[in-house]
């Protein structure tokens, strides 16, 4: 099926998107970008990595020419969110590690402050998304002659919808190890609720709340850990009638997992798995209560694909699920995105690889009909 391509740069490496829609329809993508590589390296590999933005007036049917967010300097960043407040101020959330090249942290830095390139591209970091890519041992630290320490979670505000990134604040996450989030908040009565995981561990979600439009943040609040899950990526949905979903990604059991909260985010269910093997996830609720979710099918056939929750996400069918995009080549893909069009559909973006080997970020068009999705026509983005 044809499919929209919103960014492609045979260069650079283009990934991890989270669309939002923010005040009078102004959509807003984030992604990640770095230079592109013989093999593949995600944000916590490589210290080249900066978050961009686009923009669209028209529900995603042509884009703004992407532009570095907050601005220059700012990289050697994970995965971005974004969380459009009613007032027009635009939130991006932006966890940034501290990189240092590989002869410097050997001469001035101890040891266990830092990890070394074989740590961070070795077989066992890259063996649970990346082993299609692990280069070989012995030239890993002459390929890639850098070492990551820390970091630090920052929290940027617009004024302008996005254009400009003006008032940045550093969010104090201990005592986790730091705090990472690729999907945005939640805004509820005076009060905006950030979920984050605990990078680089990514092992433990957590929430912050700020009561002040963003700039300034609580002590964090634990949502979900425990022995026998990793639990990272949180991807919330502020329901109509108030109640708060979550989706989490789980690193060992590979099933994405739920919980709730019905007081604006002061507590949460316990978490319980959804049975969906994909991820990670982002979801939107439709006309009729339904929640629509999307996620990222890293096993074969690899694609992306859409389910359903008829009953505010307490349970899924994975059995009925839509494969809304199949027959990608590889593991390179994922981390889908969507928003609800004013005529009822959804548009899903995501990243994925295309036949020469670009790994750029694209888009596709469910259309509601009696048989419940079809596929929309081919249309083109820009940038």
């Amino acid at each position: 099926m044809d499919h929209q391509t919103i960014h492609r740069d045979p260069h650079a490496y283009s990934a991890h998107p989270h669309l939002a829609v923010g005040a009078n329809d102004n959509w807003l993508l984030v992604f990640t970008q770095s230079r592109r590589h013989a093999g593949v390296l995600h944000p916590p590999q490589d210290p080249l990595y900066r978050n961009m933005l686009m923009r669209s007036a028209d529900e995603g049917r042509s884009w703004s020419a992407p532009s570095v967010v907050p601005g220059f300097g700012w990289q050697g960043v994970e995965c971005a969110g974004l969380t459009p407040l009613r007032s027009g101020v635009v939130l991006l959330n932006q966890w940034r590690f501290d990189w240092h090249t590989l002869a410097y942290a050997e001469a001035n830095l101890a040891r266990d402050s830092y990890k070394r390139p074989e740590d961070l591209v070795g077989a066992n970091a890259m063996a649970a998304e990346l082993a299609d890519w692990t280069p070989e041992k012995a030239t890993i630290a002459e390929r890639y002659p850098w070492a990551r320490g820390g970091g630090e979670t920052w929290m940027h505000r617009s004024h302008d919808g996005g254009k400009t990134f003006t008032a940045s604040t550093r969010i104090d996450t201990a005592p986790f190890s730091g705090g990472y989030g690729m999907r945005g908040g939640v805004e509820l009565a005076g009060d905006i609720v950030l979920p984050l995981c605990d990078v680089p561990n990514y092992a433990a979600v957590f929430t912050v709340r700020s009561s002040d439009g963003g700039e300034s943040w609580s002590k964090p609040r634990l949502v979900a850990a425990g022995e026998g899950h990793e639990f990272e990526e949180p991807a919330p949905l502020l329901l109509r009638g108030g109640r708060i979903v979550m989706l989490l990604r789980d690193n060992l059991t590979r099933v994405l997992h739920v919980v709730s909260s019905t007081d604006a985010g002061h507590s949460w269910s316990a978490p319980s798995p959804t049975g969906i093997h994909d991820y990670p996830a982002d979801m939107v609720e439709l006309a009729d209560g339904r929640i629509a979710c999307v996620a990222g099918r890293r096993r074969e056939p690899f694609g992306i694909t859409l389910y359903m929750s008829n009953d505010q996400g307490n349970s899924w069918n994975p059995a009925r699920s839509h494969a809304m995009r199949s027959g990608l080549p590889n593991r390179d893909l994922g981390y889908p995105s969507l928003a609800l069009r004013e005529d009822g559909s959804l548009f899903i973006v995501y990243y994925a690889q295309d036949s020469e080997g670009v790994t750029g970020i694209h888009a596709s068009v469910l259309v509601p009909d009696a048989e419940g999705w079809r596929q929309e026509g081919p249309s083109h983005g820009q940038g």
